[in-house]
């Protein structure tokens, strides 16, 4: 009766459901084993660390773009912030460049690009701010800004996936 229940497809989601959770909730992982003896199989805890903490691992990552006020008036001046953050484990001590592209709405138009850069210690944890102070005559509508941490690949950063983030805003007339 036991084995009939475990080749039901039900159980196997909530076995596989289960490891997931036990994996999220304890950070440690699970080892599938096999005995031939016995023929049974199951699941143990790994009793080592992982290796990802490694002191070697470089990231940082586009944490957040604003835009002061959040709706700006046309060819009034605006502000972007963009805030990067040190996502690794590794201090950064070299100065890399942050880059604002901004996309107007109109076709004919082409995107401006901005760079600012960051000369800052980042400890892991810590952050740091590209201001971009920007008064932009173009039409009225959705404008997009895409940020990169990192633009010039100086860091050699290990996690690309978090080094662009884009927000559009809406420039306005009143």
């Amino acid at each position: 009766m036991a084995r009939k229940n475990q080749d039901n497809p039900v159980f196997e989601v909530f076995v596989v459901l289960a490891i997931v959770a036990i994996v999220a909730v304890t950070g440690q992982v699970l080892l599938h084993y096999e005995n031939q003896s016995n023929a049974m199989t199951g699941f143990a805890v790994s009793e080592q660390e992982e290796e990802h903490t490694s002191k070697e691992f470089l990231d940082i990552g586009v944490e957040d773009i604003v835009v002061n006020p959040p709706s700006p008036l046309i060819g009034e001046p605006f502000e972007i912030r963009i805030i990067v953050s040190n996502q690794g484990f590794a201090d950064i001590n070299t100065p890399f460049y942050v880059k604002a592209e901004l996309i107007p709405n109109s076709k004919d138009a082409k995107p401006t690009v901005l760079n600012s850069a960051i000369t800052k210690l980042l400890k892991p944890g810590d952050t740091a701010t590209a201001v971009f102070r920007i008064a932009t005559v173009t039409k009225e509508g959705p404008m997009r800004i895409i940020a990169t941490a990192d633009s010039t690949a100086k860091l050699n950063d290990q996690n690309p996936s978090n080094d662009m983030r884009s927000k559009t805003i809406i420039l306005t007339t009143q």
